[in-house]
């Protein structure tokens, strides 16, 4: 955590130093210190709507827990389950607050369905991992939460990892990406494929 934005404690993603090192302009987003943008954000959504880009949206509220939630819950498994979502977000009883245990990139655009592909072996087309289903599996080595969840008419998929290989993977991701122009996205180009 660190002081900023008028002396408000901010939290900080895992990826806080890389998206500083890729020249993020940083803004505060529900206590949290976020991209907002690397370049212009209409020029951000263009080349996601064309090809694929990456978000880190860390800040969203994850519980875990044995009971399913009324609204924003995934399944995982036998009596596992994740409620995920944007904050304030309540917590489904007896849920454990698993926030800061996964960084949560954003993979969005045409090409990210491609894009992943190379990193994991999880089946990942329309009727193996459809729009509001959910997977685990490896990526880029890593353990992960895979969330399918579509912005407006633009595919996306969460990608959730324990926060000490959020670096790796991003990485990765960004290797992959070169083939299919991948750009990175601040919190104000999301709200542009949203619409």
């Amino acid at each position: 955590m660190e002081r900023g934005f008028a002396n408000k404690i901010m939290k900080r993603s895992a990826l806080f130093h890389l998206c500083q090192h890729h020249g993020a302009n940083f803004m505060e987003h529900h206590g949290w210190t976020l991209p907002a943008f690397f370049q212009p954000p209409e020029t951000e959504a263009k080349g996601a709507r064309a090809g694929v880009g990456v978000a880190d949206i860390s800040y969203r509220a994850k519980f875990e827990g044995r009971t399913r939630p009324d609204r924003n819950g995934w399944f995982l498994g036998a009596d596992h389950y994740l409620t995920i979502g944007d904050p304030p977000l309540d917590a489904p009883p007896g849920a454990t607050d698993v926030t800061s245990v996964y960084a949560n990139l954003l993979l969005a655009g045409a090409r990210s369905k491609d894009l992943l592909a190379k990193l994991t072996s999880l089946r990942l087309s329309a009727d193996a991992l459809p729009n509001g289903s959910c997977a685990q599996a490896s990526v880029a080595h890593a353990h992960a939460i895979v969330l399918r969840e579509d912005l407006a008419q633009t595919p996306a998929y969460h990608v959730l990892i324990s926060r000490e290989f959020a670096e790796s993977v991003w990485e990765s991701i960004g290797h992959a990406g070169h083939e299919y122009e991948l750009c990175l996205l601040g919190l104000q180009a999301l709200e542009l494929l949203k619409a």
